[in-house]
């Protein structure tokens, strides 16, 4: 099977630079990949590393001047991003 895809150069220049140190084409590299990839299963079993944090602290009693964000002015630093949030 065909398929078109876009990779980013400096990304195809490495994978054309390994199929090359394999000794194979650069098919053949991008089919053992993926293949590797979907034998794996699922891409991870683990959490999300962040969820491991759950508990384990709070920013509740950092003042927004102690925050590595710049101007932070506090938890409604920026009202209008919407991203990943649910709809209320």
């Amino acid at each position: 099977m065909r398929t078109t895809i876009d990779i980013p150069d400096p990304l195809m220049k490495k994978a054309k630079m390994k199929a090359v140190e394999k000794g194979i084409t650069l098919k053949e590299f991008f089919t053992q990949l993926l293949e590797k990839e979907l034998q794996s299963g699922q891409a991870s079993q683990e959490p999300a590393p962040w969820k491991k944090l759950k508990g384990k602290g709070s920013a509740s009693t950092i003042k927004p001047e102690e925050s590595a964000f710049d101007d932070y002015s506090g938890p409604d630093w920026n009202h209008a991003v919407q991203a990943n949030e649910p709809d209320s």
